[in-house]
Formats: C-alpha cells, sequence, structure tokens
C-alpha cells in the first residue's frame, strides 16, 4: 500500500504511512506529529512521529538528525528510546519510538497542590539522571518542562522526552556547537534561564535550572519568581506574556520555598539543592544532571528512606571502609584528579578502570584501563569488561570495593 500522502497529515486510525498502521494520535508540535502505530518490524504498538511536511528545507532536516542522533546514543531507562527512523516515500521524516503508557507531567499533576515530597524528589532526580547521559555527551535539552517528563503508567517513574530543540554546548561534542541563534527565545519562556537575556548562551545547567523550576513547584504550588501567587493564577496571567516571564527570570529574586508551609516543612538540606538549582549565575548551579541527582539520591536515600542509587562500599588498606552513593552514569576509578571514585593508592597517579551503570535494572560494568594487573574481580585479574553481578568483589590497587544496587520496590516509590 502506498503511504498516505496528507499535508496536514490527517491520519486517523486505520490509516495506513508506509508499514506503519495508525492507531490513534497522540499529540503534534509545529514540526511534527505523533502516533501509536503497528508495524510488521514490531512485535508490540510503538510510536510514530511524523515530520508534518515532506522534508523540503536544510534546517528541518537537520533539525529531524539530531534529534535521531542523540536519541541513538541515549540507554538509561529514563529517556525515551528510539527504535527505527527514515525517510517516508514521500520524503517525510519519521522516528519510531517506544510508546509510553501513562501522561505527562502536566497532565499527571495539576499544580494547584503540593505533590508528597518523595514523590516529587524521586521523579525530579530520575529526570536528572535522564539529562546527565545528554550532558555527558555534551548535549542540553533547552526545553525542560513538565510537558516533556513523561510519567510511566504502573512505576510512576519519569522519562525526558522530545529532544527536538536539543543543541550541543560542549565544543567537544560531535554535534556541533549551534548552542544558540543570537537571542531568540528557545523553549518555552515559563522554564527559561536568566542566561537567555544576558547570553544567549544554554549549557546544561541550564536543564537543571529548569528542572528546579519544576521542583519548586511540585513541591509547594507556587512559582519560584512570584511570591505567594498559585502557580495556576501566575500561569494564567503571563499566558501570553513570554517577555514577563523571561523579566522575571533575570529580575525577580528567588523566594526562599520556606516561605510556603509546605516548603519550611521539607528537611532543609532538600530546600538547599531547590534553591541551588535556581541559582541565577549558571556557574553557581550543579553543572550537569547528574551533580543535582548525586544530592537528590543522598536526601532520598538517607532522610525518606528510599534507595535509588546504588551504594558502593569499600575496604581501604588503612583500614577505612567508606562507602559512596552511585547513580547513574560513568565513573572513572583511580587517584588523578579528574577520576570521579578515588582510589588511595601510594603509587604513581593513575585511572585504574572505568565503571558504567545504566541504573536500576541493569547490572554495571567494570572496564580495565591499560596498564593492567592493578584491578581484580572475585580473584581474577581483570583484563575485558565485566558485569558486575550482585555478591562481586573487586580489588583496585589494594582497596577492595563492592556494589549493592537498589532493592526494586524500595519505601517511597511513585505511583
Amino acid at each position: 500500500m502506498k503511504p498516505a500522502i496528507i499535508e496536514e497529515l490527517d491520519l486517523s486510525p486505520g490509516d495506513h504511512y508506509g508499514e506503519f498502521e495508525i492507531l490513534a494520535a497522540l499529540g503534534q508540535g509545529s514540526f511534527a506529529r505523533v502516533f501509536a502505530a503497528r508495524s510488521p518490524a514490531f512485535e508490540a504498538p510503538v510510536a510514530l512521529k511524523l515530520s508534518r511536511a515532506p522534508l523540503t528545507d536544510e534546517a528541518t532536516a537537520v533539525r529531524a538528525l539530531r534529534e535521531i542522533s542523540i536519541l541513538q546514543n541515549l540507554r538509561n531507562p529514563y529517556v525515551v528510546h528510539i527504535l527505527d527512523n527514515g525517510m517516508g516515500e514521500d520524503e517525510r521524516w519519521f522516528m519510531v519510538m517506544e510508546l509510553l503508557e501513562g501522561a505527562t507531567l502536566l497532565e499527571h499533576h495539576d499544580f494547584a497542590a503540593p505533590m508528597d515530597p518523595v514523590r516529587a524528589t524521586r521523579m525530579i532526580y530520575e529526570a536528572c539522571v535522564g539529562l546527565d547521559e545528554a550532558h555527558e555527551m555534551g548535549i542540553v535539552h533547552r526545553d525542560v518542562k513538565p510537558e516533556n517528563i513523561w510519567i510511566t503508567a504502573g512505576s510512576g517513574a519519569c522519562k525526558i522526552i522530545d529532544f527536538g530543540l536539543a543543541r550541543a554546548w560542549d565544543p567537544g561534542s560531535t554535534m556541533g556547537t549551534d548552542a544558540t541563534v543570537g537571542h531568540m527565545l528557545i523553549g518555552t519562556p515559563h522554564y527559561a534561564q536568566p542566561e537567555q537575556v544576558h547570553s544567549g548562551k544554554l549549557v546544561a545547567s541550564s536543564d537543571v535550572y529548569s528542572l528546579g523550576t519544576v521542583l519548586y513547584e511540585l513541591l509547594c504550588a507556587h512559582n519560584p519568581l512570584f511570591a505567594d501567587e498559585p502557580l495556576n493564577r501566575a500561569r494564567e496571567r503571563l499566558r501570553d506574556n513570554p517577555l514577563g516571564w523571561l523579566s522575571a527570570h533575570v529580575k525577580n529574586e528567588l523566594v526562599p520555598i520556606d516561605r510556603y508551609p509546605a516548603g519550611a516543612r521539607l528537611p532543609a538540606e532538600l530546600r538547599r539543592v531547590v534553591h541551588w538549582m535556581l541559582a541565577k549565575d549558571p556557574a553557581l548551579r550543579p553543572t550537569r544532571g547528574g551533580a543535582a541527582a548525586e544530592h537528590l539520591a543522598w536526601i532520598l536515600h538517607t532522610i525518606f528512606n528510599t534507595e535509588v542509587a546504588a551504594m558502593l562500599r569499600s575496604a581501604r588498606p588503612d583500614g577505612s571502609n567508606p562507602s559512596q552513593l552511585l547513580v547513574p552514569g560513568g565513573f572513572t576509578l583511580g587517584n588523578t584528579e579528574s577520576c570521579t571514585i578515588e582510589i588511595a593508592s601510594g603509587g604513581p597517579a593513575r585511572a585504574h578502570a572505568s565503571l558504567r551503570w545504566l541504573g536500576p535494572g541493569h547490572e554495571a560494568v567494570l572496564s580495565p584501563v591499560e596498564p593492567h594487573g592493578t584491578v581484580w574481580v572475585n580473584g581474577h585479574l581483570l583484563e575485558r569488561p565485566v558485569l558486575l553481578v550482585p555478591g562481586t568483589y573487586f580489588d583496585v590497587a589494594g582497596t577492595r570495593m563492592a556494589l549493592a544496587y537498589p532493592q526494586p520496590g524500595s519505601s517511597g516509590a511513585p505511583s
């Protein structure tokens, strides 16, 4: 069957686009529409993101390829995953993604009342982890908002969606460095950042600011820029006034979250992290999603009794036994300044191994760094990457270590 060639993409259930049978329309933006679809190539239904018009201009094609290249490289469980992509016979670009069950955070929570702080903290922790893998690649999302945070049915876990506005912020990224276009507004004014006005340059901590705004609003049902005005009232007042939002992000002082009863009841450590994420100067915020996630994980683990991170336990030659929470991501073990897991060693400064963990449901991978000979796993010399299954111990330059994964169904899980 020939693909449906409909300029406005008015596809209905039962219509076909190439191999895809349309099951339902899920949403649309200025660039593309998203459908639930069925394809012989996939056992389960999928999400089909289809450009609203054929790709006849270079800018639109670059945007499509950018989103594909980002999502193809993201593996953590807190982002939407791409399954395939291509070009239809009518020259429309399409991307096949996992079909998510659930709702966006905006649909899931009406923001008129505070959310349970454990649920809110865990959701934003997961969003931070999801973004950090992109940040590690040198990519900034640039449009973090409740509509782009998906809450999955059943588990309540969140996934970051819609990387269509993402750009590189790291000059070393293979994505290029076109982070801004003059001072054009990028993303959504409500969740924009002060640097949009000051420099127009968005970096990883810009995404952190947006997530900080969402977390503040979840915890107290107010926006951090307008004292005593309920969030929904402020949103309605500025609905058609993007410059009002931008001006407030730059000029209005942060309203301390403990001004409100719900905020005053929060642990001091959580209030401090929320304020840190909302610093006006991007250099004074957590540098990446992972930096914020580490602090939120500590709060969840030690105050809210909710396991979300792995625990790395060590036994050093000097008799000390430090422990370290590990959020999903990549780590280097050694005694150089760049190493993220410190190994006390009397030898020359070097990295001994790397460790990567994708998150709950996955086992970490430990890989040696040449020259070999300083890392042993269960008594065997580490010469190639190995999975750290539960119960595995490993020795790095004389320090014995073991990684304990969070237990499924720990208390405080979102619902």
